[in-house]
C-alpha cells in the first residue's frame, strides 16, 4: 500500500483586461476625423460667416502638433441648424441664425416681394409667406380685397376702353363728314354717318348708366356695319 501525499492547489491567473486604446472616444460625441496626413475643420463664409461645410488642416512640417488651417475655417465644429436657420461663425464662435433667404416673402405695407437676408425674419420685415391676391390690404392675419382700390382700377378700365371706342367711331365718321362737307356724300353714306353720330351719342351716355363702371359686353352700344 502506498501512502498518500495532499496534492497541492494550483491558481491559474486570470487573463488581463484588454487595454484601453488611447484613440478610444469617452463618449457617444463624434470628434473631428483625424489621421497623421489630415484633419477635419469646418470652413465658413469670409463674408456672411455662415457655414460652408467641411474642409481639411494640414500638419506643420515645422512643428509636431500643430495644425495649418486653411483661411475662413475653425476646429470647432458647428451646431446642428433647423429648417430655416443657419451656422454663422462670429467673433469666435459659432450661433444659429434664421435664415429666410430662399422663402418667398410678401410685404404687408406694399404687398411687394422682399428678399430676406440672412439673420431676418418675417417679423423684422414685416412680411408674410402668404401670396397677397389682387387689389389686396392686410388685415392683420391675412389678405382681404381693398374694395376702393378695385372699384378705381375698374373704373379706369372701363373709362379706357370708353375712350378707345369713341376714338375708332370719330375716325370712321371722318371720311363720311369730309364728303358732307362737299356736298357729294352719297344718301348711303349720309345714312351711315348718321348711324356712327347715334352710336358715338350712346357711348358717350354710358357713364350715365346705374351699372357703370361695371359694364358687359351686352351694355355697349352695337358698332355700326
Amino acid at each position: 500500500m502506498h501512502p498518500q501525499f495532499p496534492v497541492p492547489a494550483i491558481t491559474v491567473p486570470s487573463p488581463p483586461a484588454p487595454a484601453t486604446s488611447p484613440c478610444s472616444p469617452a463618449s457617444n460625441t463624434e470628434e473631428p476625423a483625424m489621421s497623421d496626413n489630415n484633419k477635419t475643420v469646418y470652413a465658413y463664409h469670409p463674408q456672411t460667416g455662415e457655414y460652408q461645410g467641411q474642409t481639411a488642416a494640414d500638419p506643420s512640417p515645422l512643428q509636431p502638433g500643430v495644425w495649418l488651417l486653411p483661411a475662413y475655417s475653425t476646429e470647432l465644429q458647428p451646431p446642428v441648424a433647423a429648417e430655416r436657420q443657419t451656422a454663422v461663425f462670429h467673433d469666435g464662435g459659432w450661433t444659429v441664425t434664421p435664415d429666410w433667404r430662399a422663402v418667398k416673402l410678401w410685404s404687408v405695407d406694399t404687398a411687394q416681394p422682399v428678399q430676406a437676408r440672412l439673420g431676418d425674419t418675417p417679423d423684422s420685415l414685416r412680411a408674410t409667406l402668404l401670396q397677397p391676391c389682387e387689389f389686396p390690404a392686410w388685415d392683420g392675419k391675412g389678405w382681404a380685397i381693398n374694395k376702393t382700390a378695385q372699384a378705381a382700377a375698374l373704373a379706369q378700365k372701363t373709362n379706357t376702353e370708353l375712350k378707345q371706342r369713341l376714338a375708332d367711331a370719330y375716325a370712321a365718321r371722318r371720311p363720311l363728314e369730309d364728303a358732307e362737307s362737299l356736298g357729294i356724300a352719297s344718301a348711303a353714306e349720309l345714312d351711315k354717318l348718321a348711324d356712327w353720330k347715334r352710336y358715338c351719342v350712346d357711348l358717350s351716355r354710358l357713364p350715365d348708366l346705374a351699372m357703370w363702371p361695371r359694364l358687359v359686353e351686352t351694355d355697349w352700344p352695337k358698332q355700326p356695319a
